[in-house]
């Protein structure tokens, strides 16, 4: 399995010429909400069923607006303020539990990526992200809503110890729940879970900080250098040095 989170996007100078028409791909996949926004957080780009969730017939009336101008709250507020954190230089989403709208306008939960996209200077031109509806049940809304409140605490405390029977604690469920529920989002055990997630920060943080590994290995969770290395090596393939040596 692929732990690593692709590097920030690069087609700036695609975008600013037209040519990027990634919106066309998803137009047709009723599943998957896709779109681009600039540095304000505003579609620059979007497909036909992030057009048709929001209420709207085309394009061109999403074009210009934010996620907090056609979402509702607190949904739209919640989508804004994760769109700034990446635009800032925060960690990109991948795979985020979260609500979303689905086509009969109704919240129903999906998993979200957003990336950021750079020019080939490596400045922040904008964001791309895309969002899929989750497939398998997932219990009632308020256990949907428990998970979602897991997977965020690992997100803001990948420095910490994080073990599975206080995520459980704070979605309510068992462990062996909690580890069901997750295999059926992501197709991993809770704990292989919690590595992917360090892991991933880890390359974000090996690919865009000039940070020591040793302090990438305590802001991951890990104790010390030597065991952050085995266990980046074992689900990367390479050494953390040689990873941050492949950055361009």
């Amino acid at each position: 399995m692929d732990f690593s989170l692709p590097a920030p996007l690069s087609p700036g100078l695609l975008i600013d010429h037209g040519f990027f028409r990634g919106d066309l791909l998803f137009d047709h996949v009723a599943d998957t909400v896709f779109f681009l926004k600039d540095t304000q957080g505003r579609y620059t780009a979007v497909n036909q069923t992030l057009v048709q969730r929001c209420g709207f017939e085309h394009k061109s009336e999403l074009i210009g607006k934010t996620a907090e101008q056609v979402f509702p709250l607190p949904l739209g507020s919640g989508y804004s303020q994760q769109d700034q954190r990446v635009l800032q230089g925060g960690p990109a989403i991948n795979a985020q539990l979260e609500l979303h709208l689905y086509g009969n306008r109704k919240p129903g939960w999906c998993l979200t990526w957003k990336v950021a996209i750079t020019d080939a200077q490596g400045r922040i031109v904008g964001l791309a992200g895309l969002s899929r509806d989750i497939q398998q049940p997932m219990g009632s809304t308020n256990e949907a809503a428990a998970v979602s409140r897991a997977i965020e605490h690992v997100a803001r405390h990948l420095d910490s110890p994080l073990p599975l029977e206080e995520l459980a604690a704070l979605a309510g469920l068992s462990v062996f729940q909690l580890d069901q529920r997750i295999r059926g989002l992501f197709g991993v055990t809770a704990g292989q879970y919690v590595i992917q997630a360090r892991i991933e920060r880890a390359c974000d943080l090996l690919r865009h900080s000039r940070d020591p590994i040793s302090e990438i290995a305590l802001s991951c969770g890990y104790a010390d250098q030597a065991s952050f290395t085995r266990q980046f090596r074992k689900s990367v393939g390479l050494t953390p040095s040689a990873y941050r040596g492949m950055r361009p």
